[in-house]
């Protein structure tokens, strides 16, 4: 019986080792996949960047790519057409603004593909990535009446030569606050109409803002499919006046600034360095005396 129990642990004990081999192997045949990602961003129709991203993938694990270097294309693999030449940080990303020399090539068309090509990758042939946004805008509005407080945003894409209703585009519309975007109604998202229109109404009554009362309203799409993320910003008088007491610290307290330090404090401290410097020079003069004696004496 003994001798069984011992074979069963034995066979117990090579089985649970051929599977942590097998899994140690399988995870090392597992090839590791190099992925790009690139956002479009709009802000207040008027700053557009890209948000490029590089991870590498094996099996589960995701891994930014740091100090990796790209280059950005507008339409087509040309100099004329370069966007930017990036360099990822230690989290796999980088920012390119789009230059205002390429305008022009902009405002040629409805939509563009943005073309990553990485550069000193050591491939032959390598296939760049493609992103395509298509044009669009996003404006913000605000009404108010029998005391409701109303934010209207439009989008608007260009398609077939003109500005047409952007339907079904889900966004956030708030508050900026420093945490992120405080949702202006209950709703923490919005859809647009066939119009293009998503509307909002105010309900963050009595919100801190500015010294003049001001809060920032804010409408984001993100990462939309066909327009990118677009984001327009708009300021309001609709918050509470936030003042500033300075009272507090305009006193001779301790915690107030060094112009404002209390006179106890100054006493004890200018008492201190001149009754150190005095004794200092004090025993400076005695010393000057004791040389002057020894001399007159010798």
């Amino acid at each position: 019986m003994k001798k069984l129990k011992k074979n069963k642990l034995l066979l117990l004990f090579l089985v649970f080792t051929s599977m942590i081999s097998n899994t140690v192997v399988g995870q090392d045949s597992i090839v590791a996949k190099e992925i790009v990602k690139l956002q479009y961003f709009n802000r207040n129709n008027s700053l557009q960047y890209l948000i490029l991203e590089s991870i590498l993938k094996k099996g589960k694990q995701i891994e930014p790519q740091k100090s990796k270097a790209f280059k950005i294309f507008l339409d087509k693999d040309q100099p004329e057409n370069l966007v930017a030449k990036v360099m990822t940080d230690d989290n796999g990303k980088a920012k390119a603004i789009i230059p205002p020399q390429l305008k022009s090539i902009w405002d040629s068309a409805e939509q563009h593909n943005f073309l990553v090509v990485a550069e000193a990758s050591g491939k032959e042939g390598e296939t760049p990535s493609e992103f395509t946004i298509r044009k669009a805008k996003i404006s913000i509005d605000t009404s108010s009446a029998d005391g409701t407080k109303n934010i209207s945003v439009t989008v608007m894409k260009y398609k077939n030569g003109e500005w047409l209703a952007a339907k079904d585009v889900e966004m956030k519309i708030g508050v900026q606050r420093l945490g992120g975007i405080l949702p202006a109604g209950e709703s923490d998202s919005y859809t647009t109409d066939s119009t293009g229109i998503a509307t909002s109404e105010f309900k963050k009554d009595s919100l801190p803002g500015n010294e003049y009362g001001d809060l920032m309203l804010v409408a984001r799409v993100e990462d939309n499919d066909e327009l990118g993320n677009l984001i327009v910003e708009k300021p309001v008088p609709w918050g509470v006046v936030t003042k500033t007491d300075n009272g507090f610290f305009n006193q001779r307290a301790l915690w107030s600034t060094r112009f404002r330090t209390p006179l106890w404090l100054l006493f004890m401290a200018y008492t201190i360095v001149i009754g150190v410097w005095g004794t200092i020079i004090y025993l400076v003069v005695q010393l000057v005396k004791i040389k002057k004696i020894a001399n007159s004496t010798a």
